[in-house]
């Protein structure tokens, strides 16, 4: 009889792919619009007039109440998928087992056995299948967050900016082309108390 080729298959799903808005190096996606400009190398005025000023893209995302709230839905939809995944799998080692046992031990015929080999194949690759698409679908759901984030600030500075009238509000991050911002300039503070009130106020409608 051949050897069955089986393994365990890993069944983390969040060590496979990670909820990185708290983490995010870039969150400005091309198509931006002109309202937040993250990496411009555009030519711009001086700022002595008081027409430019910027936000702190990582702090905004991370303590923006809608980030947290799709995040922690996301979170809770991978934990499902994990336990899930979990417990199909600890049934199928189960079966593993047995077959091993019962290959060795002589317990069953060969076509039995070739019977029950074929079968935990099936099983193997549906399984891998079933992580495979966890993970896209939890990917594709973290790309469409991000982008509902993304939209939902660049909206608010949109508003944010018919009464301060800036002429730039530029998306300072870690990686961007802003090397030096004089604190003066940064509004997170102001956006971010204004976002998250209208969050608030939208999620009572």
């Amino acid at each position: 009889m051949k050897k069955l080729n089986l393994f365990f298959i890993p069944c983390a799903i969040g060590a496979l792919f990670l909820i990185s808005c708290n983490n995010q190096k870039k969150p400005v996606q091309e198509g931006q619009s002109d309202a937040v400009v993250s990496q411009t190398t555009a030519i711009i005025p001086s700022v002595a007039d008081g027409s430019i000023v910027y936000v702190e893209l990582d702090t905004l995302m991370q303590n923006y109440q809608m980030t947290i709230d799709l995040t922690g839905e996301l979170e809770e939809k991978m934990k499902k998928m994990d336990a899930e995944l979990t417990n199909r799998q600890k049934k199928f080692q189960t079966s593993v087992n047995d077959f091993q046992n019962k290959a060795q031990k002589g317990l069953e015929t060969r076509s039995k056995l070739a019977e029950m080999e074929q079968q935990l194949g099936v099983e193997q690759q549906n399984l891998m299948q079933l992580g495979e698409q966890y993970r896209m679908e939890i990917a594709e759901e973290q790309s469409v967050m991000q982008r509902k984030i993304i939209q939902a600030i660049m909206d608010y500075l949109k508003e944010y900016n018919k009464e301060k009238g800036y002429k730039y509000i530029l998306g300072n991050a870690f990686d961007a082309k802003i090397l030096y911002a004089d604190p003066s300039l940064d509004i997170t503070a102001s956006v971010l108390q204004g976002i998250n009130a209208k969050y608030k106020a939208e999620k009572k409608k």
